[in-house]
């Protein structure tokens, strides 16, 4: 009896890490990234960044240039989740930057929905809080085990249409 609450017990404890799906998605041309769930070397596939040897425990690293075909398009946060040192391709991607003028792709999606050029049309279709201060933005929240994931839709403060989505941030907090 007394193996059969330890076997449950265990599984109750498995169960409860969230999945990919409930963190936001952002996808790209034919990548994604699940910010706050994948980690370095599933993003490293397909992009570039130069990483130190190893990563301390519970360390964060912060604004590390990502580059694709060796030009810069986004910074990204990382964090090792565990109390030892590992090599940075396994830690957690907790932020992205995303500049799309850079990035050059031609779609973007978030959750499967793809964005519009518009912040304002962006901020209707997700809900989101719908912010005018020295050029517009978008802020999108969730709960997500504790952690609150957060995306941030900017316009092009340099753009005659300042509403034009030119960056992404996703984070998780």
């Amino acid at each position: 009896m007394k193996k059969l609450w330890i076997i449950l017990f265990c599984f109750l404890l498995c169960s409860c890490r969230p999945e990919r799906e409930d963190f936001y998605v952002l996808e790209f041309d034919d990548y994604s990234l699940a910010v706050g769930f994948d980690d370095v070397n599933y993003l490293k596939l397909v992009f570039e960044a130069d990483l130190p040897e190893e990563m301390g425990a519970n360390e964060t690293l912060k604004d590390i240039e990502m580059t694709f075909w060796g030009s810069y398009f986004a910074d990204i946060d990382i964090t090792n989740p565990i109390d030892e040192t590992i090599s940075p391709d396994d830690a957690v991607i907790t932020g992205l930057d995303l500049y799309l003028a850079n990035a050059g792709m031609t779609t973007y999606r978030l959750d499967g929905i793809e964005l519009d050029r518009s912040v304002k049309e962006n901020c209707r279709a997700f809900d989101g809080e719908y912010i005018e201060r020295n050029g517009y933005a978008c802020l999108i929240t969730r709960q997500v085990d504790q952690k609150l994931n957060i995306v941030i839709l900017h316009g092009d403060i340099l753009n005659e249409d300042q509403d034009e989505l030119s960056r992404i941030e996703i984070y998780v907090e």
